[in-house]
């Protein structure tokens, strides 16, 4: 088995983590903390290059709501990925980035968020780990991590809301602002600086009788990526469109969901080594663009005794197509499960969950390639 584990003990997540649990006496409510193994696996037929994929992670997080108008969020884990490639075994493990989240209500209709991303992750990949990563990040497949680090980063966030006759109105914009790191543990000298984002999301909701229609738009752009100070890859600009329905049936509460999201082809700067008569210099490249259609149902469902069982239902559609007209990556996802929620002792709670992933991914020769998965969690939240 081929094996690369975390280079160095990382603790600035967990001791930040402590200071926040151990250090706020004067929280104003209860601070809450979570955690909870989550296993996700799959398992592919011949064509796509990997075997099979899977996803540990151990997360931690911590809420510490200081005031009525003042919060505190922290979040970290600890993942192991691990890809099968002709019966070789490749691993990706280590700490997370750590992610601290400050939000105050600045007036009764707006709310300001400030945002830190702490590189405490395992950013530095050799070529095994790479690969991982790469497989780790396929959209379709919806694992939890798939980079581990991404260097520091600095989101700030407004958000207002108001109301218009019987519909509710919201709107916001975020700024994030990212820091380079080295992304390849092969080669030193290479810096990588991914590109500011800016997002702005418009959302419209109203009441009809008990049930509750939900409606939203963001706008997504992206700036440069650079490799030590060259423009080196532009991410396609990104639209979402989701929808959501809220109403009883069985004495339960019921969620209709619908998301899609857009992303605009990219371009991808090559530099050319020339020789041969060929002259060197910088050319670019379009990437594929992408349509990423969700929609699904949630429930409840009374069990008797105190127990509900919440079963999930999710389809995944996603349309890809290459530069060159291949709709390689194209494929569908269908995911059935659900969770049971059971309260253990005092302000104590789990949540089991379970759930069976079929689907298919189409290869570079556009043939659909079936994939089979599970996912397994147990969070548990905890209020001291």
């Amino acid at each position: 088995m081929i094996r690369a584990a975390a280079r160095g003990p990382r603790r600035v997540g967990a001791l930040l983590v402590t200071l926040l649990v151990v250090g706020a006496p004067e929280a104003h409510g209860q601070i809450t903390v979570g955690t909870g193994p989550e296993f996700k696996g799959y398992g592919f037929d011949p064509g796509l290059g990997a075997d099979a994929a899977e996803l540990f992670v151990l997360p931690v997080a911590v809420r510490v709501p200081v005031s009525d108008r003042f919060g505190i969020d922290v979040f970290s884990a600890w993942a192991r990925g691990r890809v099968e490639v002709d019966d070789t075994n490749l691993e990706l493990s280590g700490p997370v980035d750590t992610r601290i989240r400050m939000s105050a209500e600045a007036a009764p209709w707006a709310r300001v968020t400030v945002g830190a991303q702490l590189p405490t992750g395992h950013a530095s990949h050799d070529s095994e780990e790479a690969v991982v990563a790469s497989v780790l990040a396929t959209d379709l497949l919806g694992f939890r991590e798939s980079n581990w680090g991404s260097g520091t980063a600095l989101t700030t966030s407004v958000a207002t809301a108001t109301r218009a006759g019987s519909w509710g109105i919201g709107a916001a914009a975020a700024y994030a602002l990212r820091g380079s790191f080295r992304p390849s543990a092969d080669v030193d000298s290479v810096r990588y600086t991914p590109g500011n984002e800016s997002r702005v999301r418009v959302g419209l909701d109203r009441n009809f009788g008990n049930n509750t229609l939900t409606l939203g738009g963001t706008f997504i752009t992206y700036a440069e990526d650079q490799a030590n100070g060259r423009n080196l890859f532009r991410s396609g600009d990104r639209f979402r469109f989701d929808a959501s329905y809220q109403f009883r049936a069985s004495a339960g509460l019921w969620t209709l969901y619908a998301a899609d999201v857009i992303r605009s082809n990219g371009d991808l700067t090559l530099r050319l080594a020339g020789g041969s008569g060929g002259a060197a210099g910088d050319t670019t490249v379009a990437t594929a663009d992408q349509n990423m259609l969700v929609a699904g149902l949630v429930g409840a469902i009374g069990l008797g005794s105190g127990f509900v069982f919440r079963p999930h239902l999710d389809l995944k559609l996603q349309a890809r197509t290459e530069p060159d007209g291949s709709d390689a990556g194209s494929g569908w996802m269908l995911a059935a499960g659900g969770d049971i929620p059971v309260r253990l002792f005092g302000r104590s709670e789990l949540f089991p969950r379970a759930q069976v992933l079929v689907g298919s991914i189409r290869d570079r020769q556009g043939e659909s390639v079936p994939l089979l998965g599970l996912e397994l969690k147990g969070t548990l939240r905890w209020s001291p």
